[in-house]
């Protein structure tokens, strides 16, 4: 039972005759005829009677007459809801994981002016999406400072401190005042996700130090399991304390140790609804 069918049955009971059908289908008589004709033989009854004025329709063919009609409507939604999808503006924005509760927020408040864009998010770490973004995969992305990168623009929008995490077992000392200076750090063993290494290991230098880097990964989320487990002591954003109860934070005493949250899109004529994300990016008071 083919649509098509479903609509010419229609067509040939509101027109009355089969003649009248075809006139209104702009088609001739005969290819209507053999189509109902297939209809009836595949479902096995007869659906009107073929009078001399006027067809009239049998039960079988009244009950098919009122579900071909909702038929007929649910596949016209379903048409121009397919349409519309597919002509809807979709921007494909990447988010590290410690930035996505912030873009969030942001994206929320986004949507209630902007209903009729959508977002494909992508998650990874600031090199996975830093490339995705020179590689044009994604539209424009949340990465973490330091970062190089190659025929972009950036906006900062958060700066945080880093700081250390750890499991109260491996550092020692007083435990209502959560801070530990540089040297101390440098004698425990170090979780860095790689981002980190060179701007850690400089901070070290600088201060006289030798540093133990003990596990070094590719994303935050890694670094912070491992501090979860209490493998060492993690150098990460201060935001990432709010995906885990399992570690404590310590504040560094000696050393201003920072990093930015970066939104960042390439250098070229963005399509509307790009330029619509980022004017309201660019006038919203979400960032800091």
């Amino acid at each position: 039972m083919e649509m098509k069918q479903l609509q010419y049955f229609r067509a040939i009971v509101d027109a009355g005759t089969i003649s009248g059908a075809a006139k209104a289908l702009h088609m001739t008589q005969p290819p209507l005829s053999y189509q109902i004709k297939m209809l009836e033989e595949e479902l096995q009854v007869q659906l009107f009677f073929r009078g001399t004025k006027k067809i009239t329709l049998t039960e079988a063919g009244k009950v098919l007459y009122a579900r071909a009609g909702s038929l007929l409507k649910m596949t016209d939604i379903a048409k121009r809801e397919v349409v519309k999808a597919s002509q809807a503006a979709t921007i494909h924005i990447g988010m590290t994981p410690s930035t996505v509760s912030m873009m969030s927020e942001y994206l929320k408040q986004f949507s209630r002016v902007h209903p009729d864009i959508h977002f494909d998010i992508h998650e990874g770490s600031t090199f996975e999406l830093k490339d995705r973004l020179e590689k044009r995969m994604v539209d424009v992305t949340t990465l973490r400072t330091p970062i190089v990168l190659n025929g972009c623009e950036t906006k900062t929008l958060r700066r945080e401190q880093l700081v250390a995490m750890a499991s109260s077992q491996q550092i020692s000392g007083n435990e209502e005042v959560k801070e530990i200076s540089l040297g101390a750090l440098a004698e425990k063993r170090l979780i860095l996700s790689h981002r980190y290494r060179q701007y850690m290991l400089s901070a070290f230098e600088k201060a006289g130090l030798l540093s133990d880097i003990y596990y070094e990964c590719e994303d935050a989320r890694t670094a912070l399991t491992l501090a979860e487990q209490g493998m060492g002591v993690a150098i990460l954003p201060a935001s990432m304390m709010e995906l885990t109860d399992k570690v404590d934070m310590y504040s560094i005493t000696d050393a201003d140790l920072t990093t930015e949250i970066l939104l960042a899109w390439r250098k070229e004529r963005l399509p509307v609804e790009l330029q619509e994300f980022m004017k309201y990016a660019m006038e919203s008071r979400w960032y800091k």
